[in-house]
């Protein structure tokens, strides 16, 4: 057996059923093997994609994802996308090698270095007959880090004969103790002295299991629960849920924000996004639990820290209350429900939009409405998010994914042609601004020939929509910021695909019917004002 043929095998061992990439001279032999041995091979446009792709499968699954791709300028074309994953925490095992043993090789490359620069881990497969040890040690470190490791297989090698290999050793997740008991008691001296307590789950919140010993705990203190982006949805239906916590926050859970006067934070950073660059947090007595040492502080400092997984540390809090006997006062949360029950989808905000387009926010909210609730939304950033985020749900945390950690737009495509191929009896759909979509949109191509039920919802206002308003603002011409795309539909007509234009928010009902028998992308052009700014 030689070397590209065990790692095939190898791959299979570790459950990895499917591989996002694209062939060359590095990494050509063991996908094909892999192929004939069972493994779903998803070939890409651009190696960016194939990272991207899995980067959006991990999100969705929770296991660890798996890109292929060739050595040199593949590599670099990755970059964006590796850093991105790095950013967002994803697991993800990025297969590349080095060149031929040639220091005149016109494609060489530190990859080392390479990872280096994104943050991700290095391994490298150092003979023929440490190959699984390395797949191994790579794929241990991923779950351990919570990060992307790329791994070099040097071209020298794929064809060596391999060494006898025997099973292959799957990684252990991290093991979730009790919390310290002195931590503990000076967290919850903060929290049962709080007047106007506020429960904030995040993405580790989520990953930990934690919604149901969160939502005992909240009852316990007779508090609101709000959540980050990241765990859009977790509490959704909750009597006294806030939802989005932050600048998103819709109106009357922006009032009850801003009188609360102790945030306990479960696998939840206080960043200048959800804090709206700390003004949130004045005054705030705030409590943070958290799994990482790191997260403590990171941005704003904290009262009082408990390192620990959210789940453990809010039962145990709530155990603790319990012995304790304590009797939360009742009006802080009866006046949150009173607020939240006169709240609606489409109020705190008045519809803006010239002929022939449609306000991003009405355009959600309808999108909200028509599509079927059972989705996974996975979202580019830019301006049109702002408008987007609060108002188009998603059943679960779990069905959300926004590939915006690194802040470079045209990466949602890919990690929504990944979460497709994750869920594949599910409609996924794309929300992406004009210039995202156009910056990758051959990997269109890719959900035509997978048959990918994939909705892609183009936020098209015909510009740069961030620079028009900063443009506008600095008192330059924002005109420099607007562009001509070819017309979008055609373009995926021309790809394989279909679409529609949007110019009026009724033009969208038409989507009931489309995504009951979508056995390819759909492209939705909806048309939007540039001059409208819903920031």
């Amino acid at each position: 057996m030689r070397v590209h043929q065990q790692l095939a095998d190898a791959l299979l061992d570790h459950g990895v059923d499917t591989v996002f990439g694209l062939m060359g001279d590095a990494n050509m032999l063991y996908l094909c093997d892999y192929v004939e041995r069972g493994g779903r091979f998803v070939p890409v446009a651009h190696e960016g994609g194939a990272v991207g792709m899995a980067d959006g499968w991990s999100r969705t699954t929770g296991r660890v994802g798996v890109a292929s791709v060739t050595h040199g300028p593949a590599v670099t074309n990755a970059v964006t996308s590796l850093v991105e994953a790095v950013r967002n925490r994803s697991r993800v095992l990025v297969l590349t090698g080095d060149t031929p043993a040639e220091p005149t090789h016109f494609q060489r490359l530190d990859l080392a270095a390479v990872a280096t620069l994104a943050g991700a881990g290095y391994e490298k497969v150092h003979r023929p007959g440490s190959l699984l040890r390395d797949l191994d040690r790579a794929l241990r470190r991923i779950v351990a880090e919570d990060r992307p490791i790329l791994l070099d297989l040097p071209i020298g090698l794929v064809r060596k004969e391999a060494a006898p290999g025997g099973p292959v050793s799957r990684p252990l997740p991290r093991a979730a103790g009790a919390p310290d008991q002195e931590r503990l008691d000076a967290a919850l001296r903060v929290i049962t002295g709080a007047r106007r307590p506020i429960v904030l789950a995040g993405r580790g919140a989520v990953a930990a299991g934690a919604r149901e010993a969160l939502i005992a705990l909240a009852e316990k203190l007779a508090a609101p629960t709000a959540t980050t982006l990241l765990a859009k949805e977790l509490f959704r239906d909750r009597p006294g849920d806030l939802g989005i916590f932050g600048g998103l926050a819709h109106e009357a859970a922006a009032e009850v924000v801003e009188e609360a006067d102790c945030v306990i934070a479960f696998g939840a950073r206080p960043d200048a996004f959800n804090s709206a660059n700390g003004r949130l947090l004045r005054g705030k007595r705030i409590v943070q639990v958290d799994s990482d040492p790191a997260a403590f502080g990171w941005f704003a400092p904290v009262d009082e820290a408990v390192p620990g997984d959210a789940a453990t540390v809010a039962t145990a809090m709530g155990e603790a209350l319990w012995v304790a006997g304590h009797k939360p006062r009742q009006d802080w949360l009866e006046t949150v429900r009173e607020r939240l029950a006169g709240q609606r989808a489409g109020t705190g905000f008045r519809a803006a939009s010239r002929a022939g387009t449609v306000d991003v926010r009405t355009a959600a909210i309808r999108l909200d409405e028509v599509l079927p609730r059972e989705r996974v939304v996975v979202s580019d950033i830019g301006r049109f998010a702002m408008g987007v985020w609060p108002h188009l749900r998603v059943p679960r945390p779990g069905n959300f994914v926004c590939m915006g950690a690194f802040g470079a737009i045209g990466l949602g495509l890919a990690g929504a042609v990944g979460a497709a191929v994750a869920r594949p009896g599910e409609l996924t759909v794309l929300v992406v601004g004009d210039g995202g979509f156009m910056m990758n949109a051959a990997e269109f191509t890719t959900a035509v020939r997978e048959r990918l039920p994939l909705l892609v919802v183009v936020l098209d206002d015909g510009a740069y929509g961030a620079e028009h308003v900063k443009l506008r603002h600095f008192g330059a011409d924002p005109g420099h910021s607007l562009t001509a795309w070819p017309d979008l539909v055609p373009l995926a007509e021309a790809m394989g695909g279909r679409g529609t234009t949007v110019r009026r928010p009724e033009d969208l009902d038409a989507l009931r019917e489309v995504v009951r028998s979508l056995d390819g992308p759909f492209l939705v052009d909806v048309k939007l004002d540039p001059d409208v700014d819903v920031v």
